[in-house]
This record gives C-alpha cells, structure tokens and sequence, in this order.
C-alpha cells in the first residue's frame, strides 16, 4: 500500500512540474508525460521510497531534471555549432573560446551533481542515493531496450 501511495504522490508531482515543450505539442506532451510516468514508477520502485521521503525527494529531483534539461540543452546548441565549423571560416579565437564554451558547458552539468547529491544525502540514506545513480542507468538501458524492441518489431 505505502509502494501505491508514494507511485501515486510521485507521478502527481512529476506530471504538475509541467511537459516539455516539443515540435508537435500535443504528441510530445504526450510522450513525454508516458516517460515521465514510466520514470517515476521505475524510480520509486526500484528505491523504495518511503511516503515521507518521497514527498521530499521529488520536488528535488524534479529541480535537477529541469536544470540538467537546460544544460543539456546548453551543450547540444554547442555541439551543432562546432559541427557546423567546417562550412564557416573561424578564426582561431573563435575556435578556442569555442571549445571553452562547450568545456565550461560539460563542467557546468558536472557542477549539478555534486550540488544535487548533496541535497539528496540530505533527504536520503547515502544508500539510496548510491541506488539512485545505479537506477537511473537500469531504467536508461530498459528505454534504450524498450525502443530498439519497438524498433525490430516494425
């Protein structure tokens, strides 16, 4: 019953913090929503959150998401830029501050976790924490798995 309570508070939180915004709103709202949802559930079950750290956890985590979104968003920008170097004549100060850009970019999302697993250290047992990074990586490789499955089954 506790595992029902803390599914059913999580995906309330998860799901009120608001879609992403995609190219087509409404399919995208969609998806997202399901991933959002699948990630929760995954996450809550594989945690064993209890309705007391659940409701402290997520707002938090949802906080992480959202900033590890924009710096994401940050670094892939980035990336199309230096992409698109070959068809542009840079100079070399261009090119240089260029690739500090996209350093600086990657420390910036590495900063977010070592500010976000201090906050999580703080609502959470340190072994839930450490449980938390194993189970992110599980439920990456289960949609990874679960894409290419819908993929050969086309």
């Amino acid at each position: 019953m506790k595992h029902i309570i803390c599914i059913v508070t999580a995906a309330l939180l998860i799901l009120s913090t608001g879609p992403l915004q995609a190219q087509d709103k409404k399919e995208g709202e969609s998806r997202w929503e399901k991933f959002r949802a699948e990630k929760v559930s995954f996450l809550t079950e594989k945690l064993e959150l209890t309705p007391t750290e659940a409701q402290k956890f997520w707002p938090v985590y949802n906080e992480l998401e959202k900033s590890r979104w924009e710096a994401q968003k940050t670094r892939r920008e980035l990336e199309v830029r230096i992409h698109e170097v070959e068809d542009k004549n840079l100079s070399k100060k261009e090119i240089i501050q260029l690739t500090r850009d996209y350093s600086s970019s990657m420390e910036k999302e590495g900063q977010l976790y070592v500010k976000y697993n201090d906050e999580f250290l703080k609502i959470l047992p340190p072994e839930k924490v450490l449980k938390l990074y194993r189970s992110e990586n599980e439920f990456r490789m289960h949609m990874i798995r679960k894409f290419r499955d819908r993929d050969n089954n086309k």
